[in-house]
C-alpha cells in the first residue's frame, strides 16, 4: 500500500521525461493542424523512475531533459542521477550521475499523445553505457503535459510518471 501511495503522489507532483510533444493544446493543434506540425518546439522536463524493489531510494532514479519537437518527432538530452540514495550528499560521487540522448515518436489519439521512445546514455566518467526503450500516454492542458510511461532503463524495466512543460 505504501508503494502505490508512493507511486499516487510522484504521479501528480514529477515532472519527467518527454512524454509529449508541443501539441499541449489539442484543440489549436486540431484546428491548426497544419502550421503546427511543421514547427519547431520546445520542452523541459524533470521526473522520477520507479521499479519494483523494497528500497525506493536505491531503486528509483531521477534526470532533468530538454529537447525540441518537429511534427511527430522529438530529441532530447537529459542529465540525471542513477539513484535517488546519498544524492547530494557530502561523499556524493560524479560516477552516479548520468547523461543520456533520446529521440522518440509521438501520436495524438483522440485527447491523449501516444509516444515511443528509444535512448543511449552513459555514467560519466566511467566505461558504463547503457540504451532505454519504451512507450508512454500523456494527456495534455495548455502547455503542461500529464503522463505515464513504460521503459527498460539500463537494463530495468521503470514506471515513470510525468508533467512536462512544452514551450
Amino acid at each position: 500500500m505504501k508503494k502505490i501511495l508512493t507511486l499516487l503522489l510522484l504521479s501528480i507532483s514529477v515532472i519527467s521525461f518527454s512524454q509529449s510533444v508541443s501539441k499541449d493544446t489539442t484543440k489549436v493543434a486540431v484546428a491548426k493542424a497544419d502550421s503546427t506540425k511543421d514547427k519547431v518546439c520546445g520542452y523541459i522536463s524533470w521526473g522520477v523512475s520507479v521499479t519494483n524493489s523494497s528500497n525506493f531510494l536505491q531503486s528509483s532514479y531521477t534526470g532533468l531533459e530538454g529537447g525540441i519537437t518537429y511534427g511527430d518527432f522529438g530529441a532530447g538530452v537529459i542529465f540525471g542521477r542513477g539513484s535517488l540514495q546519498g544524492m547530494l550528499a557530502k561523499d556524493d560521487n560524479i560516477r552516479n550521475y548520468f547523461y543520456e540522448v533520446k529521440t522518440f515518436y509521438s501520436k495524438p489519439i483522440k485527447k491523449f499523445t501516444a509516444t515511443v521512445l528509444f535512448g543511449f546514455g552513459g555514467y560519466i566518467a566511467t566505461k558504463h553505457n547503457f540504451i532505454e526503450y519504451g512507450a508512454g500516454v500523456s494527456y495534455s492542458v495548455k502547455h503542461m503535459s500529464y503522463g505515464i510511461t513504460v521503459s527498460n532503463w539500463d537494463g530495468t524495466t521503470y514506471l515513470t510518471p510525468s508533467i512536462t512543460y512544452n514551450f
